[in-house]
């Protein structure tokens, strides 16, 4: 039997064991969406891994995505919760004599134009009442940002290059950002979503478990049977494989899981309590810890800590978070094997500090770069950097910060407007929030809560990764996500203040 048949048996047997535990979690989605959605990703997951060619998977993919699309009334959260089924690799659709070729199509790709484009072309169409505040100011501030993309295609150096950057830039950061600001009309569309993306990490948490506890990556050979020129990498950290599913590297299966697990908790409030809403707590946690990425573990002690901030008796519970982490840190090192933790841990661990010099050093060298080129960036700095010593042990300049990718290649001004979405999305969820607790919607503060701990987990995260694999997916995905909760908790206290009058009349 081939690595792959044997791959795709115990990838099988992992998604039936987690999509059993994260049954509690389909009471926060939609009615049918949870059994409709596990049965593509089964089926997905069969074809993929049975045929062993991208070209015929995407096909049939296409067919039952489409069939798909007319059965889930949330579009958005079915893009969440396949967008991982498969590894974000991509290839190139041949140009058959005309170009080299017409684009690079990936899976989330796919799903993109299939599920967002369509929802995209419905929404354009509709009448919606103006927009005002910080929500607005967050999509001017995208715009922005696209319009500095899109001018920069002008150093590119043919045509069918720019004309493909375009399309990429409409199709990867265009679509997600507006579908998801825009799509959610209720709170429990968007507490769909959230269930989506959570069970699938779920998902990825047992594989990430498995991968390191057998040394293992399971869609290595899906990937290597396709011929993608991404292979998946084998990375180990003290000894121990460093998990990551179908997300491509180790270290975006611990950004998503972090975002998962910030996601998760206001859901895990609302189940029936038992051991499986702790089971899945402990597993999301696992899989986090997998990944052996310290990046994501510092964001998300900081995301928990704004979410605890966020919460009732605020100064009392940070306090109580704060001094339990310092205990558990304690009581960790004095425990067998406990040391071997401490060492992994980021500034206080022993574990390959080369990597934390290496940040420290790009970021003073990008910064020389930066300054050069303050305004719009420059197209050269890969190989200024490589010339300042900068490659890595795999023959690569790694730039592992996607503020300062972006501010290389798009200079301040590119920096701000991106750097602005995000700021401008979590005020606006900060914001809505406020107006939820004014309003007594105890449903929409739970919810606003979570989100914007989770934005603060992705902002923090990406001052440790550039924008790889499915890592810019997922942060435009939850930008759009915290506009569109604040849009729909605008409208549901304007229509509460507009009808409270004639109940008073009454």
């Amino acid at each position: 039997m081939s690595e792959t048949h044997r791959a795709v048996i115990v990838l099988l047997i992992l998604g039936l064991v987690a999509w059993r535990l994260a049954r509690p979690l389909g009471s926060e989605q939609l009615p049918g969406a949870h059994g409709l959605r596990r049965g593509l990703w089964f089926a997905l997951t069969i074809i993929a891994f049975a045929l062993g060619d991208f070209w015929v998977f995407s096909m049939l993919a296409l067919g039952l995505l489409i069939w798909a699309r007319s059965r889930d009334v949330n579009l958005p959260a079915l893009f969440l919760a396949l967008l991982f089924v498969v590894p974000p690799s991509r290839l190139d659709i041949p140009g058959f004599g005309l170009i080299n070729f017409f684009f690079s199509l990936s899976f989330p790709r796919l799903l993109s134009l299939v599920l967002l484009l369509p929802l995209f072309l419905r929404l354009v169409r509709q009448q919606r009442a103006p927009q005002r505040g910080l929500p607005r100011l967050a999509d001017l501030l995208f715009m922005g940002y696209l319009a500095v993309e899109l001018v920069l295609l002008a150093r590119e150096d043919s045509v069918t290059s720019a004309a493909r950057g375009a399309f990429y830039v409409f199709i990867d950061l265009f679509l997600p950002y507006y579908v998801f600001s825009r799509a959610f009309d209720n709170l429990a569309k968007i507490r769909d979503a959230m269930a989506s993306l959570v069970i699938a990490g779920v998902v990825l948490s047992l594989v990430g478990l498995f991968e390191a506890a057998r040394y293992w990556l399971l869609y290595a050979s899906l990937v290597q049977s396709w011929g993608s020129p991404e292979q998946l990498l084998y990375l180990d950290r003290s000894g121990l494989l460093r998990g990551m599913g179908s997300t491509g590297h180790a270290i975006a299966l611990g950004y998503l899981l972090a975002v998962c697990l910030l996601l998760y908790l206001p859901l895990r409030e609302r189940m029936r309590p038992g051991w499986q809403a702790n089971a899945l707590l402990l597993l999301l946690c696992g899989g986090l810890f997998s990944a052996l990425s310290r990046g994501p573990w510092v964001a998300t002690a900081i995301g928990l800590l704004f979410y605890v901030a966020l919460g009732p008796r605020p100064v009392r519970n940070v306090s109580l978070f704060a001094g339990g982490g310092a205990a558990a840190a304690v009581v960790a090192s004095l425990l067998p094997g406990g040391g071997f933790i401490i060492n992994l841990l980021p500034f206080v661990g022993t574990v390959e500090t080369s990597n934390i010099d290496y940040r420290q050093k790009l970021v003073e060298n990008s910064w020389k770069l930066i300054w050069e080129n303050p305004v719009f960036g420059s197209t050269d700095y890969i190989e200024r950097l490589a010339a300042m010593g900068m490659v890595q042990g795999q023959g690569i300049v790694d730039i592992v910060n996607t503020y300062l990718q972006i501010a290389l290649q798009s200079g301040f001004v590119g920096l701000t407007f991106f750097a602005g979405v995000l700021l401008a999305a979590l005020l606006s969820a900060l914001a809505a929030r406020k107006q939820a607790v004014r309003a007594k919607q105890e449903d929409a503060v739970a919810l606003g809560r979570s989100l914007a701990a989770a934005q603060v987990t992705v902002m923090i995260t990406i001052f440790s990764v550039s924008s790889i694999v499915v890592i810019p997916w997922v942060f435009w995905c939850l930008a759009g996500m915290l506009v569109g909760y604040a849009r729909v908790v605008q409208a549901s206290t304007r229509a509460e203040r507009t009808a409270q009058p004639a109940l008073r009349f009454a």
